[in-house]
């Protein structure tokens, strides 16, 4: 006896017309016609020899025949889903170089990491932290593949991935900012926020000195917790330690891009999967 095949679209069909109890509503998620969804049913029936719908008030239901379809047709599509998905999607492996703004690995970056790492085993990433000057240096230099960047609004090179404000920040009821000259607290001289909170203090008159530099987010951030000093970082990547001073004795601060940029590359190579990881996972920034 000759193998039958079954048409995996009229399958589709007959699942999602069950799955929404309505042949008006399957033509909207299957963007097809309510005439053209009636007639893959029929099709469907007429190969099988049977009615698979009761067709009347207050809505379908599957005859007994139907009911029988209906799970085995789900796992054939859902099959069949997976099999596209695998031989049409490049297979990424091997080691992509990551850049990354310091002050940025306090916020969701740590998650969106691990779920890339869960998602492409075979990728290894090669992390490097610093500032975004230094990594912009970096990246064009050709050590880099992929590297986050925080930018002026104006002045953004890379993809936009979201903006966002740059606030002052200090101890939990903490003094430090009252204080003339203001004490700063800065990760480094080649700091992309520095240029411009220097600038926004001299325009308003506001006096303040440097009492701390250096090259650790974690010692920096440290001043501000003991009320020595305060700082600046994006709100969305502030510290829980920490807080954004409101009171207004401040200028406010402009706000910044956080940009992706990414080496042109082979379609399959490692830099394609993390970039477009990236930018869907920060989306909902």
């Amino acid at each position: 006896m000759p193998v039958r095949t079954f048409d995996p679209q009229l399958l589709r069909t007959f699942v999602t017309v069950v799955e929404t109890g309505s042949m008006t509503r399957a033509s909207r998620v299957l963007h097809l016609t309510q005439g053209a969804v009636s007639q893959h049913i029929k099709r469907l029936e007429a190969q099988i020899g049977t009615a698979l719908l009761l067709r009347g008030r207050p809505g379908l239901a599957c005859t007994e025949a139907g009911d029988r379809l209906f799970d085995k047709a789900r796992r054939l599509l859902a099959l069949n889903d997976s099999l596209w998905l695998d031989m049409t999607t490049p297979l990424f492996k091997g080691r992509v170089a990551l850049g990354i703004p310091i002050d940025l690995i306090a916020g969701r970056l740590p998650s969106l990491l691990r779920l890339f790492a869960e998602a492409y085993p075979d990728i290894d990433i090669a992390l490097q932290c610093g500032t975004s000057p230094e990594l912009r240096a970096a990246f064009e230099a050709g050590a880099l593949d992929v590297t986050l960047l925080e930018e002026p609004v104006e002045r953004a090179t890379g993809a936009v991935l979201y903006r966002d404000r740059l606030v002052w920040v200090g101890a939990r009821g903490g003094s430090a900012h009252h204080l003339d000259p203001l004490p700063l607290s800065l990760v480094s001289r080649s700091c992309a926020f520095r240029p411009r909170v220097i600038k926004t203090l001299q325009r308003v008159g506001r006096r303040w000195k440097n009492v701390y530099e250096s090259d650790s987010l974690e010692a920096t951030v440290a001043m501000m917790r003991m009320d020595l000093a305060v700082g600046t970082f994006l709100t969305s990547a502030m510290p829980g330690d920490v807080a954004a001073i409101r009171d207004g004795d401040l200028p406010s601060l402009p706000a910044f891009s956080v940009t992706l940029s990414a080496r042109q590359t082979a379609p399959n190579h490692p830099a394609t999967a993390l970039s477009d990881h990236l930018t869907r996972g920060f989306s909902t920034v």
